[in-house]
């Protein structure tokens, strides 16, 4: 049987220890402040979260650990849904990169991520259809298990790059869309029909 509906809450997760850096994959973990923003932003009482997804980076993985052993529901760390990885720039405090002789790249990197890659890093093309397959494969898995409502503890490059999925815009306009700390956007999909964008940065 297939669901009417399922709903898809994308969360970013909160402040990370360690400063303003670039992070991709350099796992650093949430700040005191972060979990503060993750638990005052999503009280426990009020969450609908028949699963829980995450990143396996522990900036999201610690909640999404935390919330799905208190609601009692599965667990999933599925490594495709990691950040991009930003190779030589990777763990760089922002302030340094700007900085550097690689601002003119990053700067170039983020208005038309697919004009160039990171030095050693992986290119958005390749971050884009990671996502987007990983992506497609979380519905049908939602229909199939017959979960109509979870939640997908990821990044903010991740998030920007489902959104662009969802409604068409290109990736030249990803740093249009602001992601904060703790932003929750929801998808919906109904029947016979694509996902749709029924908030962004909202609350449950």
């Amino acid at each position: 049987m297939i669901l009417d509906q399922i709903t898809i809450d994308l969360v970013r997760h909160g402040d990370v220890a360690g400063g303003k850096k670039l992070l991709g994959i350099t796992d650093e973990p949430l700040s005191a402040l972060g979990w503060q923003q993750l638990r005052t932003a999503f009280p426990i009482t009020a969450l609908p979260w028949q699963k829980v997804i995450s990143s396996p980076l522990q900036r999201c993985s610690a909640y999404a650990k935390e919330i799905a052993s208190q609601l009692s529901v599965p667990l999933l760390l599925d490594e495709q849904f990691q950040e991009l990885d930003f190779g030589n720039w990777d763990g760089q405090l922002l302030n340094d990169l700007y900085a550097s002789d690689s601002s003119a790249d990053l700067m170039r990197f983020m208005n038309e991520p697919t004009s160039l890659s990171p030095p050693y890093g992986e290119s958005y093309q390749a971050f884009e259809l990671r996502i987007i397959t990983a992506w497609e494969v979380l519905l049908e898995s939602l229909h199939q298990e017959q979960i109509a409502h979870c939640v997908l503890v990821i990044h903010g490059g991740v998030i920007r790059t489902i959104l662009s999925h969802i409604l068409g815009f290109p990736n030249t306009n990803l740093f249009r869309i602001e992601v904060p700390y703790a932003c929750l956007s929801r998808i919906k999909q109904y029947e016979q029909y694509p996902p749709v964008l029924s908030f962004h940065g909202g609350n449950i």
